[in-house]
């Protein structure tokens, strides 16, 4: 624990994890009821096509993610972390498409962009904690990032349910955008590998 606390890297990855589990977790808790409310819709209809959409472009992103880091990084040891920003970086417009939007259409495609961004950002999460954390401390590390991540789902979804309450879902929904373009920018100034893998 103090090897890991005292490393600034490994505080930025736990940063970089979290604040894109918001709406990772925003969108698994409530873009049915997004969906319902934006096209006024049933929930019966509204359901499947959100969750769909997101299951099946998040997994096409995982895919895509994993084969462009594992091929890139060949050439480029800054590869992982740049596929994970690019990942991330195509779920800020979705975000903000998917809390603004009023047509069908539109809101698949920003669900499939969101999906297929935040798939190539989770294929990518443990790759990067092995560059810069040993392997001896992984499990500790890994095991503290997903922690992290459902203690910020736990929060967002109970601040979304009181913002679907007072009517301003789609509102706060586009506001996570600002709060992932800033971690983004983050992560691309401070992490920069210098090794595939950390061994010791």
């Amino acid at each position: 624990m103090g090897w890991l606390f005292s490393n600034l890297s490994f505080w930025v990855i736990l940063f970089y994890f979290a604040m894109p589990s918001l709406p990772g977790w925003a969108t698994k808790n409530w873009l049915p009821t997004l969906f319902s409310d934006s096209l006024g819709i049933d929930m019966a209809v509204a359901g499947p096509i959100a969750t769909i959409t997101i299951a099946s472009s998040s997994f096409l992103g995982v895919i895509m993610g994993g084969i462009v880091s594992d091929k890139w990084v060949q050439r480029n040891i800054k590869a992982r972390v740049y596929t994970s920003a690019i990942g991330v970086f195509l779920t800020i417009p979705a975000i903000l498409i998917l809390g603004f939007g009023t047509t069908t259409f539109v809101l698949i495609l920003a669900a499939v962009l969101f999906g297929v961004g935040f798939g190539m950002f989770d294929a990518n999460n443990m790759p990067i904690l092995c560059q810069f954390v040993p392997a001896r401390y992984r499990a500790t590390a890994y095991g503290l990032m997903n922690m992290t991540g459902v203690f910020f789902g736990a929060f967002i979804t109970s601040m979304l349910g009181k913002s679907s309450d007072e009517g301003h879902l789609g509102r706060d929904f586009a506001l996570m955008s600002g709060v992932v373009l800033l971690v983004l920018i983050i992560q691309l100034a401070v992490l920069k590998p210098k090794v595939q893998e950390q061994m010791d």
